[in-house]
């Protein structure tokens, strides 16, 4: 599979979105879709934060087959332990067009060396990211496809049961291992049963009618 070429640093400033690690600022790189932006066995120089798009991680068996290990979505962090290797893992293949941003890995591991802070509030972020990937297990884990949804919109709403996405409908159903069809069944389940109301640029959970539901789902 041919690298993109694009992949190359961009001259672009973060936006006020992208945080910067440790006081040190990234450098933007798009992907096509398709392309490769990193092969196993390439030497480490950074990690990265996904902008926009989605990014596959893959390694190829023994056999010539693959072998997904993850797939980072917006917002997400990865290729964090090329902080401590000298060459990377897996290959990471653009599943869409995609932009990430590249934190270089000598600038940050001096940074976190030097600053006991900036690492202890790195390591807070791999924490909350660790934490999100194991709910994300879990939830993968009910077999009701109504149930697995109402179970991440739980975990996401805020005070007044309202889940805002940042993306589609569709990005749900990948994060929840549900095909498209199957999300919205689910979600024409749910809003039969008169536990979620959709409007256009939310969901809301009814109060009280989710618990009572639970079991009838």
């Amino acid at each position: 599979m041919k690298r993109d070429p694009s992949a190359a640093p961009q001259a672009a400033d973060p936006p006020p979105t992208v945080p910067a690690i440790a006081g040190i600022w990234p450098t933007l790189r798009r992907v096509s879709a398709g392309m490769m932006l990193l092969r196993r066995g390439d030497p480490t120089f950074g990690i990265f934060h996904v902008a926009a798009g989605r990014l596959r991680m893959q390694r190829v068996t023994p056999d010539g087959g693959t072998v997904t290990l993850h797939v980072a979505r917006p917002g997400e962090l990865f290729a964090e332990a090329s902080l401590f290797a000298d060459r990377y893992q897996c290959d990471v293949i653009a599943e869409i067009d995609s932009e990430v941003w590249l934190y270089p890995k000598e600038a940050l591991t001096r940074r976190l060396r030097d600053d006991p802070d900036s690492l202890w509030a790195f390591a807070a972020g791999l924490a909350r990211g660790l934490h999100g990937l194991r709910q994300r297990y879990e939830m993968k884990q009910i077999r009701s496809a109504p149930e697995r949804l109402l179970q991440l919109l739980r975990l996401r709403c805020d005070g007044d049961g309202r889940y805002r996405s940042c993306g589609a409908l569709k990005d749900l159903a990948a994060e929840l291992g549900l095909s498209h069809e199957a999300l919205y069944r689910a979600l024409a389940t749910l809003e039969r049963k008169g536990v979620v109301v959709r409007s256009k640029e939310q969901l809301r959970i009814v109060s009280g009618r989710a618990q009572d539901q639970t079991s009838k789902i």
